[in-house]
């Protein structure tokens, strides 16, 4: 008995080594916490090398699809770049219907490539066992390709607070990454505290406040990929950009048209 135990043992230690690699600093249960340090010198984006080649199993899909409202089929919704100094400003439609409507459309999925951010054509319930996606986006919610939202080991990490984005040049030492980890272990959604319906803690989901309309904290994320390459990144707007300025100084949008769900993003490769 004794020796059936170790040879599983064995085999499940081999199979955790070939999927995305775990750190002893990890928790679990929303938290996600990945440790400290960042990758070394090397490749692009500071590559040293792949975090993780294989899938993982998704935890709680079947609670994920329903909770999230996920869909089978992509939406055609377009994703444009321009460079911007060593980085990208991309445009992402995440309109996904409309503001009011109550069975959106499927997140428009991406990957941070050369050219800028590449649309992914993909469905939701597809992208949960795919790991040729990066980031998503649904109205004001983010997923990263990790944890609860996909098999991939895309992890973030907020920068001390004060970093701005334009000052930010190389990856901080001891950040806490997180994968998007944002259902419990009995697989109930945990808030992201909005107070809106079905909004989940994503690793990303502090890019913005609720004081009565998604206003933009400013906060400054590193996103480090399933390759090892490190992203800076920044969200600055959800909403037409005279909307958004609205939004930041009176917490409340106008009646009518305010262009939501169509995010403007910075972001670059970190050396």
């Amino acid at each position: 008995m004794r020796s059936a135990l170790s040879f599983l043992g064995f085999f499940l230690a081999v199979i955790s080594a070939l999927g995305c690699s775990s750190d002893p600093a990890s928790s679990a249960g929303g938290s996600g916490g990945k440790g400290t340090g960042a990758s070394g010198q090397g490749g692009s984006g500071g590559a040293s090398g792949p975090v993780c080649t294989m899938p993982t199993e998704v935890p709680c899909s079947d609670q994920v699809i329903l909770a999230m409202n996920l869909k089978k089929d992509a939406v055609t919704a377009a994703i444009t770049s321009e460079p911007d100094g060593s980085g990208w400003t991309s445009k992402v439609d995440a309109t996904a219907g409309g503001a009011f409507n109550p069975d959106p459309t499927a997140f428009t999925y991406g990957r941070f490539g050369d050219g800028g951010l590449e649309k992914v054509d993909i469905g939701d319930e597809a992208s949960l066992t795919s790991m040729d996606w990066d980031i998503a986006f649904r109205r004001y919610v983010i997923r990263i390709n990790s944890g609860h939202s996909g098999p991939s080991c895309v992890t973030a990490a907020r920068v001390p607070p004060g970093t701005t984005y334009e000052d930010l040049a190389a990856v901080p030492a001891a950040l806490n990454y997180h994968h998007d980890e944002y259902f419990t272990a009995d697989c109930t959604l945990i808030s992201d505290g909005s107070g809106l319906e079905n909004s989940p803690a994503t690793a990303l989901s502090s890019y913005w406040t609720y004081p009565g309309c998604v206003k933009m904290t400013g906060n400054v994320f590193v996103i480090e990929l399933a390759s090892g390459a490190h992203v800076k990144f920044v969200v600055d707007d959800f909403y037409s950009p005279m909307v958004q300025a609205t939004c930041q100084t009176t917490g409340m949008v106008p009646m009518g048209e305010t262009g939501s769900g169509n995010f403007v993003i910075r972001w670059a490769m970190l050396p």
